[in-house]
């Protein structure tokens, strides 16, 4: 586990003289990391080869447990710079919404008191950077980009780090989500809209009708604009406010050129999309975040009319079944996770999506347990809250969630099997879940297990040794250090 993820509580501190003295783009979060982090950052100036190559040289570093943001100058094939690993790190994303220091509970509280207070963007009618370079028509050619095959048996290269900008067109409400694109042709991409996703729903109001549906793919942006983006939030809430609110600056949009969607104006490159009603295309297979192949699909198929972007763009993925995909995704979706059981029992008291469980499957709460109950009822409601979890386990507040070591005892010696766990079959889980009932056959369909792993009425007293907490140790041993 990366130390970032075992961090106990400290003082925030936010940065008002620094991150803020920097604009609220990818450039000048980079900017920001190589002026005041410049060991978080890594540029390779190397020729890269882009299938195999960049996710080579990524998968080598995770197996190291280093988790740098690496710049690669120089992918075959392309002239544009790649950004990956960007949120592979915890630290990074705490740079991202103004944090100096803080553990993942102060990030998660801070991220949950500025969604509470979303801004609305702020539309532009004269230029902006992500238009200062217009490309249209037969002049579209997504290949440009340095997309990547990253795994062995995936069918091709891949767009991973595409936020998916989507209007409801009953409502007009703005949803964005993180979908993988097949690249088919230069101007053809495919897209796996998850049956679990609000882009699914949105989408198929627009095939019913047989209408294309309008999509706008941002690629490249600053880590909070992602983080606000992608925040589990009910379809009626519109996500670029969001976005606003973790930024704490309402995120300024102009018109697309040929969609009627409005998007972020200091992002790096927008692909302005369509869906085309009734054609699909066989996609995938892909290698995913469960750290399997998500199987061939027949999948919608997006039209690209335009493509948008900087003069000096960069392009950034995401490295699907790492820990620049998946940790992003598993601190998000803490924070809705809480919101939701802490209604069904105020004393919970944290939360933690570990690595363990590939940031999706595990969730570990610890409450102030005070009556017989609490813990199925705490994880029933985890259950409702996230359809991703498989397994939720409850522990008493002395237990560290973030030590993984610590859970697993508490289930070794407070775990009665046949009363303390209890199972949920049949239920909507991911339809990338390698366990599901039919994965081969895309099925969202899982077993949910339980596990109250607190202390029952009759436990026995633990082993304790007095005073050990305020013994120096340096006074017995000469230079002893941790």
């Amino acid at each position: 586990m990366q130390k970032g993820l075992s961090i106990r509580p400290s003082q925030i501190e936010t940065m008002t003289n620094q991150l803020n003295s920097y604009p609220l783009d990818l450039h000048g979060f980079i900017d920001y990391l190589e002026a005041e982090h410049p060991e978080e950052v890594i540029r390779i100036t190397k020729q890269v080869d882009p299938k195999f190559g960049v996710s080579g040289i990524l998968h080598r570093l995770e197996k190291d447990g280093q988790f740098p943001l690496v710049i690669f100058e120089n992918v075959k094939g392309s002239k544009f710079p790649l950004i990956a690993n960007m949120h592979a790190k915890f630290e990074r994303l705490r740079y991202g919404i103004g944090l100096e220091k803080g553990s993942i509970s102060d990030f998660l509280n801070e991220c949950a008191q500025r969604e509470a207070r979303p801004l609305q963007p702020i539309k532009i009618k004269d230029a902006a950077p992500v238009q200062e370079v217009i490309t249209l028509g037969e002049d579209v050619n997504v290949r440009k980009f340095p997309i990547c095959t990253y795994h062995e048996k995936d069918s091709g290269p891949f767009i991973t780090a595409g936020m998916a900008l989507m209007r409801d067109p009953d409502t007009d409400i703005n949803n964005i989500g993180i979908y993988r694109h097949e690249v088919h042709e230069n101007n053809m991409l495919g897209v796996q809209f998850s049956e679990t996703a609000d882009a699914n729903v949105i989408w198929k109001k627009y095939e019913t009708r047989g209408q294309p549906c309008p999509v706008a793919i941002i690629i490249g942006h600053h880590p909070g604009f992602f983080i606000g983006s992608l925040a589990f939030s009910s379809m009626d809430t519109d996500e670029l406010e969001v976005a606003g609110a973790i930024l704490q600056e309402a995120v300024p949009t102009i018109r697309c050129k040929t969609i009627p969607l409005d998007v972020p104006a200091n992002a790096e490159i927008i692909l302005e999309c369509e869906t085309i009603p009734g054609e699909r295309r066989k996609e995938a297979p892909f290698g995913e975040y469960p750290g399997t192949y998500g199987p061939q699909r027949n999948n919608p198929v997006l039209e690209i009319k335009a493509i948008t972007r900087r003069k000096n763009a960069f392009y950034q993925n995401a490295f699907v079944g790492h820990a620049d995909n998946l940790l992003l995704s598993g601190i998000i979706r803490t924070t809705y996770i809480e919101r939701t059981v802490k209604i069904a029992c105020p004393n919970v008291r944290e939360i933690a999506i570990p690595r363990s469980g590939r940031f999706r499957f595990f969730c570990f709460i610890s409450i102030k347990k005070m009556m017989e109950g609490e813990a199925k009822q705490v994880a029933m409601a985890a259950f409702v809250a996230d359809p991703f979890l498989k397994f939720v386990i409850v522990v008493d507040e002395d237990v560290d969630v973030y030590n993984d070591t610590e859970v697993l005892h508490a289930i070794s010696v407070r775990v009665r099997a046949d009363h303390d766990i209890f199972m949920v079959p049949y239920a909507k889980g991911s339809p990338l879940d390698p366990a599901s009932y039919d994965p081969a056959g895309g099925s969202h369909l899982v077993t949910k297990t339980g596990i109250d792993a607190t202390r029952k009425d009759n436990y026995p007293d633990e082993i304790y040794v007095p005073g050990n907490e305020e013994i120096d140790l340096t006074e017995f041993i000469p230079g002893y250090t941790k």
